[in-house]
C-alpha cells in the first residue's frame, strides 16, 4: 500500500470516527443546562408530582403565563379555547340552558345547530381535548414500571408513583369521554404510541367506549377511595362519576343501553356520602372544599391559576346591562 493510500484510509477512519462520536452523542444527555428533558426532569422525586399537576391544569389553564400568554396550543385564542369554557359551550350553547347575546365570530351557530368542522370554536376545544390527553399520555409513558427502574426509583416512591399513574389515566379517560361524546370517531394515541408526528389511525365509537369503560374499571382499584384524595385531584368517586355518566348514554354511543350499570354507579357515589347542598349558592363559596356535593373540582384561583375561561368567563359573562357586579362578589362584568 503507498503512502498516498494510507492517507486515504487515515482520512476515512478519521470520518468514521466523527460520525460514531456524533451517533454516540444522539444518547447522551444535552450539555446546556438549559435544555430540558425527561431524564434530567425526574431526576428529582419531587417532580412526578409536579408533571401531574400540569396534567390537572389543562383543565383549568390555556398556557404557562396566565390568564394570557406562552400559549399550550399555538394559534386559538386563550380564552375560548379554555377547556372548561370550551366544553360550556358545546354542552350549553346548543340547548336553551343557556343563551349568548355577542356577537362572536360563528358562536351564534350553536344556538342555531350549525356548526362545522371549521367553526373556530370546534376547532379549538378539539385540540384542547387532544392536547390533554397528549399530556396524560407524556406521564404514563414516563412512569412506567421500566422507567421507574430505569431511574433506580425506591419503592416507596414507585407506590406513590403508581397512584399518580392511576390518576393521569383517569384525566385521559375523561378526555377521551369527551371526545366520544362531542365527535364520536375519532384518533386514538395511548402511551404505547412513540412521541412524534404521524397519522393516528381512528377508532370507532364503539370500540372507544370500550376502551373507556376498561380504563375506569382497571383505574377503579388503583385510585384513592372516595372523598379521600386531597382536594382537585381525581378518586374513586370520580371514576364512578364518569362511568355513570358513560352508561347512561350508553345506547347513543353503541347502540346497546346499560341504564342498570348506570344506576350501580350513581349508588356507589350515594353510599360514599355525597349529599345535595341544601344551599345551592354555597357551591361557588371559597370553601367549597368542604362540600359534600362535589366530587371532581377543576381548581381555579384568582392568583395562582388566572385564565379567561373557568369560573371567571361563567361569572363575568353572566354579568351585563343593569346588573351590579358586586352583587356576584366581583369587580365588573363582561
Amino acid at each position: 500500500m503507498n503512502k498516498k493510500s494510507y492517507k486515504y484510509l487515515i482520512a476515512f477512519l478519521a470520518v468514521v470516527f466523527v460520525f460514531e462520536s456524533c451517533f454516540n452523542d444522539l444518547d447522551t444527555i444535552p450539555l446546556d443546562e438549559d435544555i430540558i428533558t425527561s431524564g434530567i426532569v425526574y431526576d428529582d422525586p419531587n417532580s412526578y408530582r409536579q408533571v401531574l399537576a400540569k396534567v390537572y391544569a389543562g383543565l383549568a389553564l390555556s398556557g404557562q403565563q396566565g390568564p394570557a400568554g406562552q400559549s399550550d396550543i399555538e394559534g386559538i385564542d386563550e380564552g375560548f379555547g379554555q377547556y372548561l369554557r370550551a366544553l360550556f359551550y358545546h354542552q350549553e350553547f346548543p340547548t336553551d340552558e343557556a343563551l349568548v347575546g355577542w356577537n362572536d365570530q360563528t358562536i351564534g351557530d350553536f344556538h342555531d345547530q350549525d356548526w362545522s368542522a371549521e367553526d373556530g370554536f370546534v376547532f379549538a376545544f378539539y385540540s384542547r381535548i387532544f392536547y390533554q390527553i397528549a399530556l396524560a399520555n407524556e406521564f404514563i409513558r414516563e412512569t412506567s414500571d421500566e422507567k421507574l427502574d430505569e431511574r433506580g426509583v425506591d419503592a416507596g416512591l414507585k407506590a406513590e408513583v403508581a397512584g399518580y399513574r392511576a390518576e393521569a389515566r383517569f384525566l385521559r379517560a375523561l378526555s377521551y369521554w369527551h371526545a366520544l361524546d362531542h365527535f364520536r370517531n375519532v384518533p386514538f394515541v395511548t402511551e404505547e404510541n412513540a412521541v412524534g408526528s404521524f397519522l393516528p389511525e381512528q377508532i370507532n365509537a364503539n370500540d372507544l367506549f370500550s376502551y373507556i369503560e376498561s380504563e375506569l374499571l382497571d383505574i377503579e382499584t388503583l385510585i384513592s377511595p372516595a372523598r379521600s384524595n386531597e382536594y382537585a385531584r381525581a378518586d374513586q368517586g370520580a371514576v364512578w362519576a364518569v362511568l355513570a355518566k358513560l352508561y347512561m348514554n350508553a345506547e347513543v354511543y353503541t347502540g346497546q343501553d346499560r341504564y342498570a350499570d348506570c344506576l350501580t354507579y350513581c349508588e356507589n357515589i350515594i353510599n360514599a356520602g355525597y349529599t345535595l347542598e341544601e344551599n345551592y349558592r354555597h357551591l361557588f363559596l371559597a370553601d367549597n372544599h368542604n362540600s359534600n356535593e362535589i366530587i371532581f373540582p377543576v381548581a381555579f384561583d384568582g392568583v395562582n391559576t388566572r385564565t379567561w375561561g373557568g369560573m371567571t368567563f361563567l361569572i363575568s359573562s353572566g354579568i351585563g346591562g343593569a346588573m351590579d357586579p358586586k352583587d356576584s362578589g366581583v369587580s365588573s362584568g363582561w
